[in-house]
């Protein structure tokens, strides 16, 4: 079951069921780093079965709101009684959620990762009910002793305003392992004119809604023939889903044929818009940390963020920041970035080196030097 002598840390990914976002990239990045650790130090048991979780489609994308409560019933089922079980059976010197909740008890110590202040932060975007099971388990399971780890400074000062906790918040950034890509001279764009581009889930809280508006804005203001990439899927519920209002806007402004929704792509379609994309905006208003500014970095973009502190956190000064997050000043730095070449050079140079303060390796080895201090106190 476990080498004699180690530390058993229990890595609960049931919730990878559901993710498509953040959280899973998160949790994929840790199971990479755990793939590759050959110490003696720790063995690590993941469940449930990633084969079996990798399969799973049932409750991927937008569902029907059945699938969603019956996925809430076997979630916290899981929760509360099988991954205390499980920490019995495997002896768990540690169980680590990465999702967020922990068991209200289990063997060993117990580390929630949270990535944001959201449930507090905006509850509209959420079941009222749901959300209130949800924050009652949490903070019965924090109250219980169990760790809080996050990703960012800017998470854990927004965390520690809504949660009071018996051990300190520790912030730890994702790290990924992104290989720096370049075009190959066979690759043809995907797209015949420039653009701008897009990743992500098309939820509220990415402010895509006002880029609808700024780049309305930008094309007035542009001599070139720009289009605008927006990849991704529509909110997974209702409640978050901002596919309606950008949709509204784009017939709106007339812009039909200029906003390309691509919906979701796999990994090779996504890769030739990433590489033939002239810049990648970001103008979410609420983030934790924002993988997506790095992935743009491996691709050698520029980038523009709103004020946002989780983004610029992790951008530093390879990022170009918009004066406020109304629609004028995000197209003020989309014409900036069109006719500045140097500063997009400057911008790319920066974000390429920006990587390697967040690479996988660094992510995990703070994490095990986390875990030990965590198991030993």
């Amino acid at each position: 079951m476990n080498k004699k002598g180690t530390k058993v840390i229990l890595v609960d990914i049931f919730f990878q069921y559901l993710a498509q976002t953040g959280i899973k990239t998160y949790t994929d990045s840790l199971l990479s780093q755990i793939d590759a650790y050959n110490g003696e130090t720790y063995t690590f048991i993941i469940y449930p079965s990633r084969e079996k979780m990798m399969k799973s489609k049932f409750f991927k994308g937008k569902t029907a709101r059945w699938k969603n409560w019956w996925f809430q019933i076997l979630y916290f089922s899981h929760k509360l009684l099988v991954l205390p079980l499980l920490s019995l059976w495997f002896k768990a010197d540690l169980v680590l959620s990465p999702d967020i909740l922990s068991p209200i008890w289990s063997r060993g110590k117990r580390v929630s990762v949270i990535h944001d202040a959201f449930f507090w932060e905006t509850p509209e975007h959420y079941n009222a009910l749901w959300r209130k099971v949800y924050l009652f388990f949490l903070n019965r399971s924090i109250g219980s002793g169990a760790h809080v780890l996050t990703v960012s400074l800017y998470a854990k000062s927004k965390i520690s305003k809504y949660l009071t906790t018996s051990h300190p918040i520790m912030a730890i950034p994702t790290g990924l392992d992104l290989k720096v890509k370049t075009r190959s001279e066979k690759e043809h764009s995907p797209h015949p004119s420039p653009y701008f581009i897009h990743v992500g889930v098309m939820e509220k809280r990415k402010n895509l809604t006002t880029l609808i508006k700024a780049f309305s804005i930008f094309l007035k203001k542009s001599d070139t023939d720009f289009s605008l990439v927006l990849v991704g899927q529509r909110g997974p519920r209702e409640a978050l889903d901002d596919y309606p209002a950008i949709s509204d806007l784009v017939k709106k402004y007339q812009l039909e044929g200029k906003v390309i929704f691509t919906g979701y792509l796999e990994a090779d379609k996504l890769s030739a818009y990433y590489q033939f994309a002239e810049a990648y905006v970001f103008p979410s208003t609420n983030e934790g940390f924002g993988l997506p500014v790095l992935e743009a970095f491996s691709y050698g973009l520029p980038v523009i963020v709103g004020p946002q502190g989780a983004l610029q956190e992790v951008g530093g000064e390879a990022v170009l920041v918009s004066s406020s997050f109304a629609a004028e000043d995000f197209a003020a730095a989309m014409f900036q970035l069109s006719k500045d070449e140097v500063l997009r050079h400057e911008l790319t140079k920066s974000g390429l080196k920006r990587l390697s303060v967040f690479t996988g390796e660094k992510f995990f080895l703070s994490l095990l030097g986390y875990f030990k201090r965590v198991i030993d106190e």
